[in-house]
């Protein structure tokens, strides 16, 4: 057989292996923001699709996609799902209509066995004391999105006039991590930025108790360089975490930052927390304000209609998203990622690197991540930091890579 051919054959048995079901929908209650930060990837990447859509999702939308994920869940007799409000800016949604949106998925999860979670990831401009008890009254815990002190949160996190907004965000937190309403705050979401320093970008956040902190590395890619990076082999989104990590670890272990976490977790056999890192399945999918099914959001960043499957919670199941290939390959594994990747002996652990940024025009995603030096850096610094103190109790780790 030709080697085209088994590649072929290969392709065919993965695509039709059996598929893992959805556990999370990403859900666009409304698209449309009230900020204009400079690097977001759904308004001022290469994607368009926003301007077509309704600016939030109409209540009928609302119960047939609540419909659909609990006809999903039961087939599949998943046990519980997680619902993520997101945008645009889900706070735009409103009180009256959020409340209508809880209410909806309550009463259609009323009698069903299976337990329903909701979360939000928010700017967090717009939370207050009547958003914060509707929240605290269904349950539901918020995210918030905020790259650190004002100095360099400010560089790109600005409104409409291009106006600064930590000022505003930070009474905001002051509210939100108030015992009050602390049992919603689900922690931050910061894009890294190497104007910041580390060390003082993890004391601020820490300062306002979040119970984790999520970093993630900007969605750029082979055609698109990230800030601040030369080229394919430099390092220094890897030297910024590195640092971060020493921090962190000599610091601040206490608080959960998920990226070191879901790495420390795979180091010794676990699986990893976020979607960005490691070879586990992606088991979540996008809805849009107008009921579009879509792969998940950040393959905006690539290219105009990256995230587009041709599928409507109307005409469509949720079975039919996860037979659909662009969702399907997210849950091969290894068997996605290009021959360099397969090679690698850190694969396991950086999984090839997060899909977008491993975009370019001439190879699609055929490629390792834009941060792949950077990832490698790390993984490597963390390994030599925590491996003695694993052997030290007894601990076996990931076999493969030195220091």
């Amino acid at each position: 057989m030709s080697q085209a051919a088994t590649t072929a054959l290969e392709m065919y048995r993965t695509l039709h292996a059996k598929t893992r079901p959805l556990h999370t929908f990403i859900v666009k209650v409304a698209s449309r923001c009230n900020l204009n930060c400079t690097y977001c990837f759904v308004y001022n990447a290469a994607d368009s699709q926003w301007k077509r859509q309704p600016k939030r999702m109409h209540p009928r939308l609302m119960k047939q996609l609540a419909r659909r994920i609990r006809e999903h869940a039961e087939e599949h007799e998943l046990a519980d799902v997680s619902i993520v409000m997101h945008g645009g800016e889900p706070l735009l949604l409103g009180p009256r209509y959020l409340t209508v949106f809880f209410r909806i998925f309550e009463e259609q999860f009323a009698q069903s066995g299976i337990g329903i979670s909701f979360g939000m990831q928010s700017n967090g401009l717009l939370f207050s004391q009547s958003i914060g008890d509707i929240l605290a009254q269904h349950g539901a815990t918020i995210g918030v999105s905020i790259d650190g002190p004002p100095r360099v949160n400010d560089l790109t996190r600005v409104d409409h006039r291009g106006l600064p907004s930590t000022s505003r965000l930070e009474e905001k937190l002051r509210l939100l991590s108030s015992p009050r309403y602390h049992s919603v705050f689900s922690g931050f979401l910061s894009v890294i930025n190497l104007a910041a320093d580390p060390s003082e970008t993890l004391e601020y956040l820490s300062s306002f108790h979040p119970p984790g902190v999520d970093f993630i590395l900007p969605y750029d890619n082979h055609d698109r360089l990230p800030p601040g990076k030369r080229d394919f082999e430099s390092t220094e989104y890897g030297r910024w975490l590195v640092e971060l990590f020493d921090y962190w670890f000599d610091h601040l272990p206490t608080l959960r930052v998920r990226l070191f976490d879901s790495l420390l977790r795979i180091m010794v056999g676990g699986s990893s927390t976020v979607e960005s890192i490691g070879l586990g399945p992606v088991d979540l999918i996008v809805v849009e304000t107008d009921g579009e099914i879509e792969a998940v959001d950040s393959l905006k960043a690539t290219y105009d209609g990256a995230t587009r499957l041709g599928l409507n919670i109307d005409q469509h199941s949720f079975c039919d998203a996860v037979r659909h290939p662009a969702v399907h390959s997210r849950q091969i594994g290894l068997s996605a990622l290009p021959e360099v990747c397969k090679r690698c002996d850190i694969v396991r652990l950086c999984g090839g690197g997060y899909l977008p940024n491993r975009y370019s025009r001439a190879r699609q995603f055929n490629n390792p991540s834009v941060y792949c030096r950077d990832l490698e850096l790390l993984i490597r610094h963390i390994r030599c930091r925590v491996e003695p103190l694993l052997k030290q109790a007894g601990i076996a780790t990931e076999r493969a890579t030195t220091c």
